[in-house]
C-alpha cells in the first residue's frame, strides 16, 4: 500500500495525485482547499484566503451572492423596533415582547442588530456577507458597539 497517499498536505494548494492500477489504469485522487463550515442548519463551502470564488466554471461563478433570509428578518424587525423605541410609541423592548408575545431576551437580542454598521447592514442584505456569517453566529458573539470592532468581528466569522 502506497502509505504516502494518506499523508495530509497542508499547504493549502490544489493538487493531484495518479495512483497506478493493477489493471493498467490510473486512479487520481485531487486536492482542493476548501472547508465546510457550518451556517444554522446549512453546510456551506468556505474558501482560503484571497479566494473569492471557491468554486468557478471557465469564469462563470457557481456559487452566487446568497442573502440569509432569517438575518435580513432578524435584521427588519430589530431596526423597526428601536425606531418604535426612538419615536417614543413604545417604552422599551419588554413592552415590544408584549406586544409582539415573544420573549424580551429574543427582542433585546434583536434590538443588538439594530447597532450593526451600516456596511455590514448593506452587505448582508446584498449577500456580501462571508457564508459562514448566519444569524446564530452573530447572536453567539458579543457585538461590540464599535463600528472597526463589528468589521473584525465578521470577518473572524467567516
Amino acid at each position: 500500500m502506497n502509505r504516502s497517499s494518506k499523508k495530509l498536505v497542508g499547504d493549502g494548494k490544489p493538487h493531484e495525485r495518479r495512483h497506478p492500477l493493477e489493471g493498467g489504469g490510473v486512479r487520481i485522487t485531487t486536492f482542493v482547499p476548501f472547508h465546510f463550515k457550518k451556517r444554522g442548519i446549512k453546510k456551506v463551502i468556505v474558501a482560503p484566503e484571497g479566494v473569492s470564488q471557491p468554486i468557478a466554471v471557465t469564469d462563470t461563478p457557481v456559487l452566487t451572492p446568497e442573502q440569509d433570509r432569517p438575518l435580513l428578518k432578524a435584521l427588519g424587525r430589530g431596526i423597526y423596533w428601536q425606531q418604535l423605541i426612538d419615536n417614543g410609541t413604545v417604552a422599551s423592548g419588554t413592552e415590544i415582547a408584549e406586544r409582539e408575545c415573544i420573549h424580551r431576551s429574543t427582542v433585546n437580542d434583536l434590538l443588538r442588530l439594530a447597532l450593526l454598521a451600516p456596511d455590514i447592514i448593506q452587505a448582508a442584505y446584498e449577500g456580501r456577507l462571508p457564508r459562514a456569517v448566519s444569524l446564530e453566529a452573530i447572536l453567539r458573539a458579543k457585538v461590540p458597539l464599535d463600528w472597526n470592532e463589528q468589521r473584525r468581528l465578521i470577518a473572524s466569522l467567516g
